[in-house]
């Protein structure tokens, strides 16, 4: 194959090769954007091959740094220096899927240390608020029917934030939207504590549904006692990073009637009721780790 030349100003790119180091795809990467890589025709990279699970791997840059991460598959990816769960992609650092190799050119050079986030000062009396959202302007998102609004809360059950991600899963670009989470001050879902890690995990869309995907923390992702290198976030669910809790709750507008008003008999004016709210329950089948 001929030299394929990347001048230093270019955007990085995803360079997927076989074994004898011929290129068979390439992907040109958006920083904000993740991109999952799999035998599944949905995934944004399609590796076709016996030996690659459904949804493999998941691909991401934070604080400078693109990675890949293990999302569940059957083998695992593997590095020169061993299995790994999550591995840095560079120029010189190759992470095997199956038996593709990837790797990358283009991308930017020694990554800045990590800055620990700090946390938000409240009302006096109040517990700090540990967790906050740093995320682009989603102002030209389009609109969507049914509202993802995920929440964090610490062991206490003390709610430190809720935010509407229908915005975030609504943009539009190459690849899949993608949140990373971790103590650090360039994560999108800062938490700044302890036992958070500087890059803890990634949240990101995958068939439609969010998933947290394990970025190599000490602590890992646990949930019903096992740890997980992926779990998909229903509804319904709590998924402990640390010493705080992750959950999604999807809302959607009612049209439900009204209750009718009951007056005391002593009430001598009339209130209008509130508008109830609905949540959305689904019973989907929980995702299994054979990729």
């Amino acid at each position: 194959m001929p030299a394929i030349l990347y001048p230093e100003s270019t955007v990085a790119e995803l360079l997927i090769s076989t074994p004898d180091g011929q290129v068979i795809n390439q992907r040109k990467l958006n920083p904000v954007r993740g991109y999952w890589l799999g035998r599944e025709s949905s995934c944004d990279v399609v590796i076709d091959s016996p030996k690659v699970s459904r949804r493999h791997a998941f691909v991401f840059s934070a604080n400078g740094r693109w990675l890949a991460c293990d999302a569940g598959s059957s083998d695992g990816l593997d590095t020169e220096a061993g299995p790994v769960r999550c591995a840095p992609l560079s120029a010189d650092s190759w992470v095997s899927v199956g038996s593709m190799y990837l790797w990358l050119s283009g991308a930017p050079g020694k990554p800045p240390a990590w800055i620990d986030a700090r946390a938000d000062t409240t009302e006096a009396g109040q517990p700090p608020r540990y967790a906050k959202l740093a995320i682009e302007d989603l102002a030209d998102a389009e609109p969507t029917t049914v509202s993802e609004v995920l929440v964090v809360t610490d062991s206490s059950g003390n709610i430190h934030l809720c935010a509407d991600l229908s915005g975030v899963a609504a943009t539009k670009g190459g690849g899949s939207p993608r949140i990373t989470i971790g103590r650090a001050n360039t994560m999108d879902l800062q938490i700044c504590h302890p036992s958070i890690d500087p890059l803890h995990c990634v949240l990101s869309v995958g068939s439609e549904r969010w998933s947290i995907i394990d970025a190599g923390s000490e602590a890992g992702i646990m949930w019903d006692g096992k740890r997980w290198y992926r779990k998909r976030l229903e509804e319904g669910i709590t998924i402990p990073i640390g010493e705080f809790r992750l959950s999604m709750q999807r809302v959607v507008r009612t049209s439900a009637p009204v209750p009718p008003v009951i007056v005391h008999f002593t009430q001598t004016e009339t209130r209008a009721p509130k508008r109830p709210s609905a949540f959305l329950h689904d019973d989907d089948d929980d995702l299994k780790l054979d990729g």
